[in-house]
């Protein structure tokens, strides 16, 4: 083969990045910083607030592709008292993906809570989901939630 640098190549003398066969639908390569990488599950994320944990709210959450739920992660904005607030993560179906306490005793703002949902995590496109809080304690306060999904 002559000796031909990479960047004067073009069409069918181009080739894709190394592990691509072998890589699933809606992967992404992560370069690791170290000359390599990895193939990685493409994500998207949703955000949103519940604008006062302390009184029992559902949120409604679009879903625009299909996917799996793999997190949601929550922070609080200030202290809350008195009893826990307990977030649920539901599917459409109304199933429960898991819960979150989000505990009273030295609660503070930036207190962050997280869920790995194992099962009824999987979203449709154009579906939703929901994310309830009971209303458990009191004392106002906004808790910011971010939904991290694994696109198929």
């Amino acid at each position: 083969m002559a000796n031909v640098s990479h960047s004067t190549l073009t069409g069918a003398d181009l080739h894709e990045p190394k592990g691509v066969a072998s890589a699933s639908n809606n992967e992404v390569y992560v370069a690791n910083g170290s000359a390599s990488g990895a193939w990685t599950a493409l994500q998207y994320h949703a955000h949103g607030v519940i604008a006062d944990v302390s009184t029992s709210e559902t949120v409604y959450i679009p879903m625009p592709y299909a996917g799996t739920v793999a997190k949601v992660i929550t922070v609080l904005e200030g202290a809350i008292t008195v009893a826990d607030a307990t977030i649920t993560a539901k599917n459409s179906a109304g199933s429960s993906m898991g819960t979150i306490t989000v505990a009273y005793t030295s609660s503070a703002a930036g207190d962050v809570d997280t869920l790995a949902p194992a099962s009824n995590n999987t979203v449709t496109a154009d579906d939703y989901i929901t994310i309830e809080t009971d209303g458990g304690s009191t004392t106002a306060q906004k808790l910011w939630w971010t939904v991290v999904v694994d696109r198929s």
